[in-house]
């Protein structure tokens, strides 16, 4: 007799083989995942996670097309955990450690509210489970039928309506997370019709010598690996932290210490890993259909990426939707060797929410590459921190490299328990040593100052703030000719933002000859390839400043007289964005007094290894025991230790890692404009008709072009102004965004002005 796992006709043999199959191709790819026992334990897992879909109520429901469960139907998976015969498996090889691990993971392997059901409950289904058990050809998943009659598990092994601690049995509870988390990724795969991992085999290092190291050597025949990525290179077993100058090529030294295994590379923002993905996929990859089976991209933004990436294809449409969609699918799922991601697509492991297994236990036997820690807010880096440690307990391995690293961050990574090998010292181009010549005003950033000293440059200027960015903006273009002056910062649609992005970038380039005056924020900082003549900056802090000066002479030396850096550090006034209440404070107050303390008497040049002695000297834990930075970084990971057991869902930590201040939304003058408003009708129109399916290429398109007009507003206008939202835009019947009032004007040449 046929008992049926998928509402398309899929058999629970068929769905079971398919399993098997991802498990085959999972355990060839990286058999080091699990130990031996491990392995076993998780092919049976495999044949028992879907056996109690035989159940009466279950098939009557897939029969009958019904959605959802019905209100006396337990869930499928603690109905499986019934038919595995543990005394059995218990005398012939398995502890009682193991087989718990493996009834968890096979009964809890959908996460489900057990909280309307009872023990008496779950004997009266496990009992109803023995006829269709009786017809069911076990013979076709690999395994005998019962010996005995059906009952309820031990309780050694499973305790009904029950979860295990995270806290206690650590043991059982990490082989609970591999087996559960690796039975997800093989179960979804299965489901989802595409593969659970693909290979690299050695793939991505053939293409570094050949494409990058190959590249090289056409300019210089003896060109090789330079000393730090030698170093990674020869690292690539240990989990390491190295700092390296800005230019070393820490993104090729990062690919090699992946070697060949599977690898996630993270880095702070968006717009970075935009540029990191392109470079692997174009530089590394030279040809599209290899890219697409080695590297992935994934963030909140990626399906405008990839989109992009698919209608270069002039054949890009419904015909070739699948494979769109399975390239998301095998991206989101983790299937490539290599991603390239924000830290809150991977660290979010840090609450344990409920489903988080899959990541972990992939992470388990990954490499994890952490670029830029000194970027990071003090909850981010206690996550970073935090999930570092999860990782290394579950035997995967992290490389920390960055342009600049405070000493106390060491120290906290001591104090979690990392362990990591580091360099002596730290990784410097001899030849790119003197970059910057220091100039330290005691004052406000001011324009009169800036005029003076244009001198047909190329002058890039970083406020603390857009409110501050955009006033300079606006005194600069009432004494200057409008069309030498650009201002770029957070609070522009997205494809303004995008086109003021290529905008820097190629003014930048060494080709082009033209002067002219740049105004940005942190945005900035390091997420572009650009390079200026001039920089003048609020001060900020030590890390944030030396980042921004990394935008001026970013690869050649500064031998004139004078200067090409100018500091402004508020003088007897704070710069914007800097408070002492650090609640209001875009930096922390106590970091940006020692760095004015630091920085008062520079006067000259600044080599590279002064900076780095600088950041050694001034962030250390001693200097920094009463900051808010360190605070709030140990009261995080002191939280994050009391929710270990308190399964969140999902969306209610995205809410607590991004610590949301600010939400996407639509200006109300950008929706108005016609061309807009039709894309925004042809959308509804779609969304309200019955042919998802028939339309979905163009609802896809359509809902990417709305996105490309959204902006980040910071989220105190919409709970202390109550006007400030007009209406919402629909993009699916799970997303609607807000739309902002036209009281807070949109300008595409100086952004969302919100400062009424």
């Amino acid at each position: 007799m046929e008992f049926l796992a998928k509402s398309n006709g899929e058999t629970i043999s068929e769905h079971t083989q398919n399993l098997l199959t991802q498990l085959e191709i999972l355990k060839a790819l990286y058999p080091q995942a699990l130990t031996k026992t491990e392995w076993q334990l998780l092919q049976l897992a495999c044949k028992y996670h879907d056996l109690g879909k035989m159940n009466d109520k279950f098939q009557d429901k897939i029969k009958n097309h019904k959605r959802g469960m019905e209100d006396d139907e337990l869930p499928h998976g603690v109905l499986s955990a019934a038919l595995i015969p543990f005394k059995e498996l218990n005398k012939s090889y398995y502890s009682t450690d193991d087989l718990k691990a493996l009834a968890y993971a096979v009964a809890l392997h959908h996460e489900r509210d057990f909280s309307e059901f009872n023990r008496k409950n779950y004997e009266k289904e496990v009992g109803l489970l023995a006829v269709p058990a009786g017809n069911f050809d076990f013979a076709s998943v690999g395994l005998q039928p019962p010996q005995k009659l059906l009952e309820i598990p031990s309780g050694r092994y499973f305790d009904f309506g029950t979860v295990l601690s995270a806290t206690k049995d650590i043991a059982i509870y990490q082989e609970y997370v591999k087996l559960k988390g690796l039975l997800n990724r093989i179960d979804f795969a299965a489901s989802g019709y595409y593969q659970v991992e693909f290979p690299d085999s050695g793939y991505l290092q053939a293409k570094l010598e050949q494409n990058a190291l190959g590249k090289w050597r056409k300019n210089n025949p003896h060109a090789d690996w330079n000393e730090m990525q030698t170093w990674m290179g020869n690292h690539a077993e240990d989990n390491i932290v190295i700092i390296a100058q800005t230019g070393m090529g820490k993104t090729e030294g990062g690919l090699r210490w992946l070697a060949n295994d599977k690898g996630f590379f993270t880095l702070p923002l968006k717009s970075a890993i935009n540029s990191i993905y392109a470079r692997i996929k174009n530089k590394i990859f030279s040809e599209a259909t290899e890219a697409k089976q080695h590297v992935g991209i994934l963030h909140s933004d990626m399906l405008q990426i990839l989109l992009g990436e698919f209608e270069k294809d002039d054949d890009f449409d419904s015909t070739n939707l699948m494979d769109f969609k399975s390239y998301l699918n095998e991206t989101r799922s983790w299937s490539l060797p290599l991603t390239i991601t924000t830290l809150d697509q991977v660290f979010n492991i840090v609450y344990r929410y409920r489903g988080y297994e899959p990541k972990l236990a992939t992470l388990g036997y990954s490499k994890v590459i952490i670029d830029e820690v000194q970027m990071y807010s003090p909850d981010l880096l206690a996550y970073l921190i935090y999930g570092l440690k999860m990782i290394q307990d579950y035997g995967g391995k992290f490389a920390v490299m960055t342009a600049t690293l405070a000493p106390f961050i060491i120290d906290l990574f001591k104090e979690q328990g990392l362990q990591f090998t580091m360099p002596a010292q730290p990784f410097l181009l001899p030849e790119l040593s003197q970059r910057h010549s220091v100039k330290v005003l005691h004052r406000q950033l001011n324009a009169d100052e800036i005029v003076a000293g244009f001198h047909d440059n190329k002058v890039l200027i970083i406020c603390n703030t857009v409110n501050k960015a955009m006033s300079l903006y606006d005194e600069l273009v009432e004494r200057l000719d409008t069309s030498k002056v650009k201002v770029i910062h957070s609070r522009f649609i997205r494809k303004d933002r995008r086109k003021l992005e290529k905008e820097v970038t190629a003014f930048t380039d060494e080709e082009n000859k033209q002067a002219g005056i740049w105004i940005g924020t942190q945005v900035v900082e390091a997420s572009l390839d650009i390079d200026f003549d001039v920089l003048y900056t609020e001060l900020s802090e030590l890390n944030s400043l030396f980042q921004r000066m990394g935008r001026c002479y970013r690869r050649r030396n500064f031998m004139k007289e004078g200067y090409n850096v100018w500091i402004y550090d508020g003088g007897d006034k704070l710069p914007s964005g800097i408070k002492t209440a650090n609640s209001d404070s875009v930096y922390d107050y106590e970091m940006f007094s020692l760095s004015k303390q630091a920085i008062a008497t520079l006067d000259g040049p600044l080599s590279e290894k002064e900076k780095m002695d600088l950041i050694a000297k001034t962030y250390t834990k001693d200097n920094l025991k009463n900051s808010s930075y360190l605070e709030r970084v140990q009261k995080t990971i002191e939280y994050l230790d009391g929710c270990a057991n308190k399964r969140k869902s999902k969306q209610e930590i995205e809410i607590e890692f991004r610590d949301i201040e600010s939400v996407t939304a639509i200006p109300e003058e950008i929706l108005k404009q016609e061309q807009v408003e039709h894309l925004h009708d042809r959308l509804k129109q779609l969304l309200a008709g019955n042919n998802y399916r028939g339309n979905e290429l163009e609802i896809i398109e359509l809902r990417d072009k709305m996105m490309d007009l959204t902006v980040q507003v910071p989220a105190y206008l919409f709970y202390k102004t109550s006007d400030a939202k007009v209406d919402e835009v629909e993009l699916s019947r799970y997303q609607r965004i807000p739309v902002l009032s036209s009281k807070y004007n949109y300008d595409g040449n100086r952004g969302l002005n919100i400062d009424i």
